[in-house]
């Protein structure tokens, strides 16, 4: 399933990326986008680490974040310790975006 993911994920990771841009810049964001980046997180985590446990609706990010996660071991090693955007400090949030590195949109 995540192998058929296109590669292109520069609009599809966009708004993760800009909530780990506004973390990094500013420290934080709005609960909307602390919200949604939660849930692309845990969702992409769950997925990365067993798809076939995963149930429901899992949104198109966190397919792509999760095919990212298997990928890249610094992004994986990156984004394991933490489990929400409130755990996320500046520096995290721009180690995950060098990981992601040309996968977000700037």
């Amino acid at each position: 399933m995540l192998a058929a993911v296109p590669t292109n994920e520069s609009r599809m990771l966009e708004l993760f990326g800009l909530a780990l841009r506004l973390v990094s810049d500013r420290g934080s964001v709005s609960p909307q986008l602390a919200a949604h980046f939660d849930t692309v997180l845990r969702q992409a985590k769950d997925l990365a680490k067993d798809p076939s446990q995963v149930q429901g609706q899992i949104s198109p990010q966190a397919v792509q974040l999760a095919r990212r996660l298997r990928e890249v071991s610094a992004l994986r090693d990156a984004v394991d310790p933490i489990s929400d955007i409130a755990s996320v400090t500046p520096a995290v949030a721009s180690t995950i975006l060098s990981s992601l590195g040309e996968g977000v949109a700037p």
